[in-house]
């Protein structure tokens, strides 16, 4: 199996549950493998035909940022969920995050690694009178879907009083609220009522990852 790798990644994010490392960014670093059929990109010279990693470094960075964490390890699940269910290429992912503050004093850093195919990941697909929402992931503090858009559809979504959403478009032509998206540009927003329109001739498709109000609030 070929590989794509994305080495060192950097980025402050809110990760940990000791009291001060929930008031503070601290610096992470992560690794990431990809492993997908190369063959057809390195034949063609198509980027649709193997994955971008600029957009994908740029979606990682944004989820991590967005999150806020308790545990790495939730961390490297979420991402290994999000990039499996939005590039439908990958057979499997290699994630690996670092944080080098954690024993600080007393080793170089903490770490988690972890190995996904796609299989760990099944998926819940149901139609919508838009076109269709796939829950890739649910966990204790988010829910990661995919959003399909009909051409000439649209979408209202509205989150309850002190949740958040981080989404991007990954195809297609949409617009929020009257302004288009561009592609793979997160966007964070918090509890407004949206209004999504496929303004394109084809489907579209959006990354959702939506927090809802924290249970002690």
């Amino acid at each position: 199996m070929d590989l794509i790798r994305i080495r060192g990644l950097e980025m402050d994010c809110i990760v940990g549950i000791n009291p001060h490392e929930r008031e503070r960014n601290q610096r992470v670093h992560l690794d990431v493998a990809f492993g997908l059929d190369l063959s057809p990109a390195g034949r063609t010279g198509r980027i649709a035909l193997t994955c971008n990693y600029d957009e994908i470094a740029t979606e990682i960075i944004a989820v991590l940022k967005f999150r806020r964490f308790h545990l790495i390890e939730m961390a490297t699940e979420e991402l290994a969920a999000m990039l499996l269910g939005m590039y439908t290429a990958l057979v499997f992912v290699e994630i690996r995050l670092d944080k080098p503050a954690a024993l600080d004093g007393r080793a170089r850093a903490a770490s988690v690694e972890i190995h996904r195919a796609r299989e760990a990941f099944p998926t819940e697909k149901r139609t919508t009178p838009s076109g269709y929402v796939e829950l890739l992931l649910e966990t204790r503090d988010a829910s990661l879907t995919r959003v399909g858009i009909a051409p000439g559809k649209e979408l209202v979504s509205t989150l309850p009083e002190g949740g958040r959403v981080l989404e991007w478009l990954a195809e297609g032509d949409v617009s929020r609220n009257g302004r288009v998206l561009v592609p793979h540009s997160p966007l964070a927003s918090g509890p407004e009522t949206a209004t999504y329109r496929n303004t394109g001739s084809e489907p579209a498709v959006l990354f959702r990852c939506i927090c809802p109000p924290p249970l002690d609030a």
